[in-house]
């Protein structure tokens, strides 16, 4: 699991909301199906025959409920001067108050407060009214519940979350403030231990952020166990305002999550985060800092990433404005991974799983990553892990733009790996005997074009390579 579905996993979530709540097959209450079905006639008249006004349906859903979750105000207000329950629930504890939180009309929400109804009745799950409508981003709704007494710090039994979190999770930032104004507790945990913070840093809700700062939040709140705060949130889902933001009020740029990496690891592993980037260095995040994780943590094809530096991630995705950026800011090309793979390694193809086809926009990226790096010292011969150098790493992809140019700065084209592979025999799908019994590692992909190019190089010939081959695969 990457560290933004993770993260994703961890903050958002939700219970299941209860719209299920008055969603269910009804009975046979006469009174409650005209409520649903809308006939105000059929109502009214049952209600002057003298029928029971609270008689539910089969799972206890109330003619006032229905009005409610139709936002029928007139058919409520009959039903109230019946002198309907205002505060009878269903068998999820749903009351007429919360099927009113969920509409963008507050008159509902108004009378039936006025009928002095519960703004803190609870599901059977624990959601509030309050809760209903601030996911909803209902803002007049949560207004009148927090003037009507509803307490803003109720949390909800599954994920232990409240208002507060729910609001900035839709990103409703309008409501955020207004339940902060009502004394709304702002370091207040989810049962993941997650604070609103988190939650607007995850969802790159700036307003809320500096709304929720202003009040007291902790811009380096550390969550228990996975020890992410704000700005490796921010950092790892790509919230560059919020990023920027966090790191203006006093965010740690060098804090390190429990699984080992620094906000600079996550933003050079996404796309499009060179402005995170800067702002990180801008603000003394240290370029080289290595991922430091307890166990190892492997890519597909068993390259292990402990030790690895910001900018080995940032070449590992030929995410070059990045790559750029980092040495721009102090990164040094030359530090490899605890195994000794180093960032050109990574740029030529090492931590990809062979069978994946690399798109003519990646090619031509991982080319300029690799001249890039080799500009500022990279070693072409220097061989990392399994005895893996820059040109097996290419071979493997079928690189042959950045086959080439390696060895037009000196590469050897002949080096065996620790499996006794040459690029040649990788290229062309022989296994040698120490190879096959490693599938991962194992060459899975023959490329025509490159053993023709790679001899056309100079590589030596493979029967007079000194390869020892165990068995060749045949496969374009």
């Amino acid at each position: 699991m990457n560290m933004r579905t993770a993260i994703l996993s961890a903050l958002a979530g939700l219970p299941l909301l209860a719209s299920a709540a008055l969603a269910t097959e009804t009975g046979t209450s006469p009174l409650a199906s005209a409520a649903k079905e809308g006939d105000r006639a059929a109502l009214r008249s049952l209600v002057e025959g003298r029928a029971n006004v609270d008689v539910p349906d089969a799972d206890g859903t109330t003619a006032l409920m229905w009005a409610a979750y139709r936002n029928d105000v007139e058919m409520a207000d009959i039903l109230l001067s019946a002198g309907a329950d205002v505060n009878a629930a269903n068998e999820y504890g749903a009351t007429a108050l919360y099927a009113a939180a969920a509409s963008t009309d507050s008159v509902m929400t108004e009378k039936l407060l006025a009928a002095r109804a519960d703004p803190n009745a609870r599901l059977l799950s624990g959601e509030t009214p309050l809760m209903e409508a601030a996911r909803r981003g209902n803002l007049a709704i949560v207004r009148l519940m927090l003037a009507g007494g509803a307490d803003p710090d109720a949390q909800e039994a599954n994920a232990g979350q409240n208002a507060l979190m729910w609001a900035i999770s839709e990103r409703h930032s309008e409501v955020t403030a207004e339940l902060v104004r009502h004394g709304a507790n702002v370091n207040a945990r989810s049962k993941n231990g997650f604070a609103a913070i988190s939650f607007a840093a995850q969802q790159g809700d700036a307003d809320s952020i500096g709304t929720l700062l202003e009040a007291g939040a902790n811009v380096n709140d550390v969550a228990p166990k996975s020890g992410l705060t704000p700005i490796l949130i921010a950092t790892a889902m790509g919230r560059t305002k919020a990023a920027v933001l966090l790191l203006d009020k006093g965010a740690d740029p060098n804090v390190v999550a429990a699984n080992g990496f620094a906000p600079l690891h996550l933003a050079a592993k996404r796309k499009g985060a060179v402005t995170i980037v800067s702002a990180l260095l801008a603000h003394d995040a240290k370029p080289n800092v290595r991922v430091n994780a307890k166990k190892p943590i492997e890519t597909v094809n068993g390259i292990i990433l402990n030790g690895a530096t910001p900018l080995a991630l940032a070449a590992d995705i030929n995410n070059f404005d990045v790559v750029k950026a980092l040495v721009d800011g102090g990164a040094d090309p030359l530090i490899p991974t605890e195994e000794n793979t180093t960032p050109l390694m990574m740029a030529a193809g090492a931590a990809i799983y062979a069978t994946r086809p690399r798109s003519p926009e990646e090619r031509a990226l991982a080319i300029k990553t690799v001249k890039f790096l080799v500009e500022h010292g990279s070693d072409v011969n220097g061989a990392g892990q399994f005895g893996w150098t820059a040109v097996h790493s290419a071979a493997y992809m079928g690189l042959n733009d950045v086959i080439e140019y390696l060895a037009s700065k000196g590469a050897n084209l002949d080096s065996k790996d620790g499996f006794g592979q040459t690029a040649l025999s990788i290229a062309n799908t022989t296994l040698t005997k120490e190879v096959s019994s490693h599938g991962y590692q194992a060459p899975r992909v023959l490329h025509r074009d490159t053993v023709d190019l790679l001899l056309k190089l100079g590589a030596t010939p493979l029967e007079q390579s000194g390869v020892v081959a165990y068995v060749q695969r045949a496969t374009d």
